[in-house]
Parts: structure tokens; C-alpha cells; sequence
């Protein structure tokens, strides 16, 4: 029992602040956030004989953190005018230059996300950045399926439009 406590605080520490920012990206509400990490903790704890040994821990954590957050959103309806402005950071683990340059496209995506009309934004933003299906974002943000993948279509064609006169 001692070693499954260490292990679970080890799992804790580790992956905790970054499923937290992971809801707050979703959910744009701190305590809302923190309530689904808690839940998904205490669920893995239920299940932790099984858990603790998956090398896919890391990615159940974050689908089970996803999945919770849409539930929560389609409780809520949440209204979509506060979505979150940015794309979520990096992983800190590349080389220097591959850095730096993912912040550079990171920052001219950001500019060009931020030029996208408000629905085509959220639906690029749910399906692209958040991971969801286009079933997902159709059911989230009330609209068909096909206008989704309208909607990202337009968004890629002006990344693709506008990426290379910004870099220049």
C-alpha cells in the first residue's frame, strides 16, 4: 500500500500541472479545471493496480482530462466568446533552435488565429489544439459536422495563405 501511495504521489506531481493548464485551456475556469484533474486522480486511484503498470498512463490522463472537460461543457453550454486565446505551450523537452522556432511559428499562428473569424477560431481551436473529432466540435458548438470541417478548411487556407508572407 505504501509503494502504490508513492507511486500515485510521483504520478501526481508529475502530470498534474500540466492536465491542470490542459482543463483551463478547455474549460477558461480554474476551479471547474481543478475539480475535473481531482476526479481523474481519484478515479486512477480506484483503478490503480491496472493503472500504475500502463505505459499509456500519460495519454489516459489526458484523454480521460478531455473527456471530462466536454462533459462539463455540454452541462454547462458554455458560451464560446471566452475561448481561450492561444495555443497551448510546447513541450520544454526539444533542443534549443527547435525552440525557438516553434515559439516563432507559435507566435505567427497565434496572430493569424486571432485574425479568423470568431466561429471558424473555436472550431479550429476545439479540433486542432484540443484534439476533438469534428463530430465533437459539431455537437459542442451546435452546428453540423460539414460546417466544422468548412470551417477548419477555411482556417488552414489562410494559415497556408498568410504563414509565408509573415515569416518573410
Amino acid at each position: 500500500m505504501e509503494q502504490d501511495i508513492q507511486l500515485f504521489e510521483k504520478v501526481f506531481r508529475q502530470y498534474r500541472p500540466g492536465l491542470l493548464a490542459f482543463a483551463r485551456n478547455i474549460l477558461n475556469d480554474h476551479e471547474e479545471a481543478e475539480e475535473v484533474v481531482h476526479d481523474i486522480f481519484l478515479s486512477i486511484w480506484d483503478k490503480r493496480a491496472d493503472m500504475f503498470s500502463d505505459p499509456g498512463l500519460k495519454s489516459y490522463l489526458f484523454r480521460a482530462v478531455k473527456n471530462r472537460c466536454l462533459n462539463v461543457l455540454r452541462k454547462a453550454k458554455l458560451d464560446f466568446e471566452e475561448m481561450p486565446d492561444q495555443v497551448p505551450e510546447i513541450d520544454g523537452s526539444t533542443l534549443a533552435s527547435d525552440l525557438i522556432e516553434a515559439k516563432e511559428t507559435e507566435k505567427l499562428l497565434n496572430h493569424l488565429i486571432e485574425q479568423l473569424p470568431k466561429k471558424c477560431k473555436q472550431a479550429f481551436l476545439l479540433s486542432r489544439v484540443d484534439g476533438l473529432s469534428h463530430k465533437e466540435v459539431a455537437e459542442i458548438m451546435d452546428i453540423s459536422t460539414k460546417t466544422v470541417e468548412n470551417q477548419i478548411g477555411i482556417a488552414l487556407k489562410f494559415f497556408k495563405e498568410n504563414l509565408g508572407h509573415l515569416r518573410n
